[in-house]
């Protein structure tokens, strides 16, 4: 008898649409509702400029979904906001819907990185930001790979292909793979120099790359919190590397990308690659030799060698072009500073220059510079009213074209935003696209001359 009423009670919750996780464990009742409803869940990682984040979510199904029987508000994932749901015959983000057995989530992006005073800022990553106020950046960094877990909770009833019924569910689902496309386009390999030092390093190589046809070469270093023993550190920390291999740039802009990475192992054993006493270390050696190694490695247009770099990147990117005023065609510079009459050598360099109006040591280190600059006689173009970071990037863009139009003659660009802070300024200055373009559209006057500058590859 209880056997019975139990029965009933069961096909009475299906007949309403209300069984939630019965505890009925066969894959189906009465043949069309499904209690076992997600096979898998796979995230889609971005990177972005405060770093690695999952953006999407790839849903499997026992059978096909029409995307009219699905919606947003049908799920869960704590932490994440669904902005837009597909469906898909493939495990591929799409933004046109097909009948399948993939259901697509795509979550909204937050720039989550701290925007305030670094002295009011909870302590948990103040051990990034150690080289505010003048004090070098610390030797050891607390820097991990970002965590891309997460689960999704199927919350309303789903219709599916021959009248089947996937049924609500307080059961969260957990990823067991993550795909990042863009990471995943670079190798990671290992330099050794004439004195037994190695160094790992991320390269990129176009899609459709061709041995015989010269590419541009970017070069970017990241700041000292990528100082860890993990090689693929400056792709996830933000993304002053990933942005140049998207498939989004490298439709009009092909290129190799070089992302060299300075371990904690080699700041032990050569030193941090750059200091606020501004001179040359074996750090920036070893970082220079792995540029010409790349150099002669690859068919790279040596008339389109762009640096940048932020922090210590930028730093290294200085104190490079420095001692080797012809290498670069352009540099992009981002939250950094260096010796003022060591600046003087680059004058006449293309220059984009980025910082916070925030930062205490870049923002005041390179209003000093571009007051020598000026004085030397280079042309400096720079924004009068501090930009907003946070404004959509189309206008950011239109901004900086503006600014370019207005001074077609400046070779230097220096532009600052309100507010900020040192670490926060990469969090969106490799997200302006006219930036960018400005730099890809720079080109050496003159060829590369092997006894100026003693490179260490034959031209």
């Amino acid at each position: 008898m209880q056997k019975f009423k139990k029965i009933l009670i069961i096909v009475a919750m299906l007949c309403t649409g209300i069984l939630i996780n019965s505890g009925v464990e066969a894959s189906t009742v009465n043949g069309n509702f499904m209690t076992k409803n997600i096979i898998s869940v796979t995230g889609v990682a971005e990177v972005f400029g405060d770093g690695e984040k999952i953006i999407a979510a790839i849903l499997e199904y026992p059978s096909a979904i029409s995307a009219q029987n699905v919606s947003p508000e049908d799920f869960v994932v704590e932490g994440k906001k669904i902005e837009a749901v597909y469906t898909n015959d493939k495990p591929e983000i799409t933004n046109k819907n097909r009948i399948g057995r993939f259901v697509i989530l795509k979550f909204a992006y937050e720039n989550t990185a701290f925007d305030g005073n670094l002295s009011q800022k909870p302590n948990a990553e103040k051990h990034l930001e150690k080289n505010q106020g003048g004090k070098d950046a610390p030797r050891h960094s607390d820097r991990k790979l970002p965590d891309l877990s997460f689960s999704v909770k199927q919350i309303s009833n789903i219709k599916g292909e021959n009248d089947t019924t996937y049924l609500a569910s307080d059961e969260a689902v957990e990823s067991t793979f993550t795909q990042a496309p863009v990471i995943d386009s670079f190798k990671q390999l290992t330099y050794t120099d004439k004195n037994g030092v190695s160094m790992p390093y991320n390269i990129y190589l176009p899609k459709n790359f061709d041995a015989k046809k010269k590419y541009p070469l970017v070069v970017f270093i990241a700041d000292a919190s990528a100082n860890i023993n993990e090689p693929t550190t400056p792709l996830f920390q933000g993304n002053g590397a990933t942005v140049f291999a998207s498939p989004e740039w490298q439709k009009n802009h092909e290129c190799i990308v070089l992302a060299p990475q300075y371990t904690a192992s080699l700041v032990e054993k050569l030193g941090m690659m750059t200091t606020d006493e501004n001179v040359w270390t074996p750090g920036l050696t070893l970082v220079t030799s792995l540029i010409f190694d790349t150099i002669d490695k690859y068919k790279v247009d040596r008339n389109r060698i762009y640096g940048t770099g932020q922090s210590q990147g930028g730093m290294a990117n200085i104190a490079i072009s420095d001692k080797y005023p012809d290498l670069f065609a352009a540099q992009y510079l981002v939250a950094c500073q260096w010796n003022v009459d060591e600046m003087e050598a680059i004058k006449n360099k293309n220059l984009w220059i980025t910082v916070c109006e925030g930062d205490t040591k870049a923002f005041p280190g390179m209003n000093a510079a571009v007051e020598r600059w000026e004085s030397l006689g280079s042309t400096i173009a720079r924004n009068a009213d501090f930009w907003d970071s946070k404004a959509p990037v189309s206008q950011i863009n239109k901004q900086v074209k503006e600014l370019i139009k207005q001074n077609p003659t400046a070779n230097i660009n220096y532009t600052v935003f309100k507010g900020g802070n040192h670490m926060y300024t990469w969090s969106f200055a490799y997200n302006i696209d006219a930036i960018r373009d400005w730099l890809f559209e720079q080109r050496k006057v003159i060829e590369i001359k092997q006894n100026y500058i003693k490179l260490p590859f034959k031209i």
